[in-house]
């Protein structure tokens, strides 16, 4: 399985890279050692960002990619680490605005880290494409590009902005807050609530307890196999299908 995060991880970094020409670039590797910290903070900007939990690891292996249009900017990124007591920091630096304002120029991060399996994440993502497997809870805000998540132990919290958001083989609770794209869960024990979805289609499979959409403003939803009650409160436009609901429907 490892081999096969590991492949999903590189084909999001090598997407984000062939996306541009990556005029000038540099790499980096190294061991982070975060002591008994069990929380794990990322700050991540534009970039595609993978984060992959191991077990039996006891430190941090940050691998980046920097990538821009010009030395000057590249100069000018890193990727900053910090750890204070049970909280480990990390974040990507990108030169920001008026230095980015033509269309010619760009800076990019594809940051990887390999993670403790036990760690439990607060992440924050700009913009690019992101995947977050094998690890024990998340609670992550992410702005743009296609997100996935799987393999959680415990709950997950997402507020996403725009892109496709799959979830799946997720152990405890999950709360989604989406403004646009389709929204695809799968195989999680807990209960489901979507909050708020914009556009875009919801579908669900295999939900252990109950699954709950708050307000659903276009775009069909979609469920089957739900062990617990289906409630959809408000639904502006879009059809609804279930299948194989255990408990209420309404």
């Amino acid at each position: 399985m490892k081999t096969f995060i590991s492949s999903l991880a590189l084909l999001l970094i090598a997407g984000t890279v062939d996306a541009k020409n990556c005029e000038y670039s540099r790499k980096m590797e190294r061991v982070v050692e975060i002591g008994s910290a069990s929380n794990l903070e990322v700050q991540a900007g534009a970039g595609a960002l993978a984060i992959i939990g191991e077990s039996g690891r006891n430190n941090v292996l940050l691998e980046a990619k920097l990538c821009s249009s010009q030395q000057d900017l590249l100069t000018d990124m890193d990727v900053a680490s910090e750890v204070q007591g049970k909280t480990a920091h990390f974040e990507t630096r990108i030169p920001k605005q008026p230095l980015l304002q033509s269309n010619n120029q760009y800076a990019t991060i594809d940051l990887t880290l390999t993670v403790p399996a036990d760690a439990a994440l607060e992440v924050e993502d700009s913009s690019g494409e992101a995947l977050i497997s094998n690890v024990k809870s998340l609670n992550m805000t992410d702005s743009s590009g296609e997100l996935k998540i799987a393999k959680v132990s415990g709950n997950v919290a997402v507020i996403d902005s725009s892109g496709k958001l799959s979830l799946s083989e997720i152990g405890g609770d999950v709360e989604i807050t989406d403004s646009s794209g389709a929204i695809d869960v799968k195989d999680v024990q807990g209960n489901v609530v979507v909050h708020a979805d914009s556009s875009g289609g919801i579908k669900a499979k295999r939900i252990g307890k109950d699954f709950l959409v708050e307000r659903d403003s276009s775009g069909g939803i979609d469920v089957e196999d739900i062990g617990g009650d289906f409630t959809v409160v408000r639904d502006s436009s879009g059809g609804i299908d279930h299948k194989r609901v255990v408990g209420k429907v309404s």
